[in-house]
């Protein structure tokens, strides 16, 4: 398997699950049963989603922020958090050389000092190669 192909696919996640819960009980009045009528599936399959056991495919994704009125953006932004980190990280490294640990510490997001150590580094790194 290519380096891309491990972290294309999103992971169930429970804060994504809450993220979907919350729109729903505060940008409409509709319950679980309603909900997953209006969206055509079943009542269950939206517990799923909301629980974070599963996760929506994006075709869903789209009419639940069209549903719940957002910006399609910000519910596959969130939708996709750890992959947005981790894709342009593997342009830089090899993340099959990291322990699993360390890549739940990036999905889980950056400081802004340590954003800017790194980018310090890479630059650093690039100057030393390319001449000025």
């Amino acid at each position: 398997m290519g380096k891309l192909g491990i972290y294309t696919k999103r992971q169930p996640s429970a804060k994504f699950g809450r993220y979907l819960r919350q729109l729903r009980e505060q940008r409409t009045e509709l319950s679980q049963s309603e909900t997953a009528k209006q969206l055509g599936i079943t009542r269950q399959e939206l517990n799923y989603y909301e629980n974070g056991t599963r996760t929506p495919k994006d075709p869903l994704l789209l009419r639940l922020a069209h549903l719940y009125h957002v910006a399609t953006a910000e519910i596959m932004e969130k939708a996709y958090w750890p992959q947005l980190v981790l894709l342009p990280l593997i342009a830089i490294i090899n993340p099959e050389q990291l322990s699993k640990d360390y890549i739940d510490e990036i999905e889980k997001g950056l400081q802004e000092d340590e954003r800017r150590k790194i980018t310090k580094f890479i630059e650093d790194l690039i100057r030393q190669r390319v001449p000025v």
